[in-house]
């Protein structure tokens, strides 16, 4: 992400964040704060890091199942700078990870692109199944994960069948110009990521990785002394990621907090806790993984990038 527009993004948080606390009253909400018990952030930042310990494995799950081995280091700088890209839209950004094995060991972008993709779609399938579990609590949300999932079954469907697949490979070729023989080299690493099995065992890390933040959510709810039931806390957390994730705003910021504070307040929490709830956890997940990816990325670039291009 380009230096100007991640101030911009930053920027854009401090607003959204101080529209939250107006709308909370700043007074009430700075008390809130001061009666969370902040030994629980340990617990939280703590539940984050499993998750995406998780997502490596699926990750990793991934690049092996397509002949992309990088070693255990690599592959972690890899993965932890990618998280740097969780403030684009729907955190499209992460494709970057293509660019940066290709620095380490010239893999083809037509082959690694492929997999970020595959990976967002399996984590997003997850959060779908996740926020199934509290339909039952707010149907007007129905609406939304279905056409998430029928749009889902129609791109899985087009990979996977031949007929579909070598129409738009056509209509893709003749626009590709140069980088026509990629399209089918991205087709083929999509048919294998998305492939029945590997569908089923990306999909389960995902609902455990997801977990882990929903989870996280339920213990910061309790850290501020309020109560929220765990299947309910699964349901706001990943409907609310959801909904930044289709918002396409960077980090869904702003929808994400908005809908994660009102879905809690809905859920019976006063104005006041559930945007201070939405403040912590936001910073436990989107913000952390945030600084965590940069400060990786900042930190191992020249080295690892140069160590490879010395090999």
């Amino acid at each position: 992400m380009e230096k100007n527009r991640f101030w911009l993004v930053l920027i854009f948080a401090v607003v959204v964040y101080v529209v939250l606390g107006v709308y909370a009253d700043l007074g009430d909400l700075l008390t809130a704060l001061e009666s969370f018990d902040w030994t629980f952030i340990l617990l939280l930042l703590g539940l984050t890091t499993i998750g995406y310990l998780i997502r490596f494995i699926r990750w990793d799950y991934l690049l092996r199942g397509v002949g992309v081995n990088l070693d255990l280091r690599d592959n972690l700088f890899v993965y932890i700078s990618g998280l740097s890209m969780t403030i684009t839209p729907a955190k499209a950004g992460e494709i970057w990870k293509g660019w940066l094995i290709r620095e380490i060991n010239g893999e083809s972008l037509s082959k690694t692109v492929p997999v970020v993709i595959s990976d967002r779609l399996t984590d997003i399938l997850a959060l779908v199944f996740l926020s199934l579990l509290g339909i039952l609590y707010y149907r007007q949300g129905a609406y939304i994960i279905i056409a998430i999932l029928i749009l889902f079954a129609g791109f899985v469907l087009a990979v996977r069948s031949e007929a579909i697949s070598n129409l738009l490979i056509r209509v893709l070729e003749k626009r590709a110009g140069k980088y026509s023989k990629d399209v089918e080299s991205m087709h083929e690493t999509f048919k294998e990521t998305l492939n029945p099995k590997k569908l089923v065992v990306t999909t389960i890390l995902g609902l455990m990785a997801w977990f882990m933040e929903c989870l996280a959510l339920y213990l910061a709810v309790i850290a501020f002394g309020d109560h929220l039931g765990i299947v309910v806390s699964t349901f706001t957390f990943s409907f609310a990621s959801l909904a930044g994730a289709l918002s396409m705003i960077p980090g869904g910021l702003g929808v994400a907090e908005a809908t994660l504070s009102g879905l809690l307040q809905f859920f019976g929490l006063t104005a006041t806790i559930s945007v201070g709830v939405a403040i912590i956890i936001r910073f436990a997940t989107l913000w952390y993984g945030t600084f965590l990816g940069l400060i990786v990325y900042l930190l191992g670039k020249s080295r690892i990038i140069k160590e490879s291009k010395d090999d």
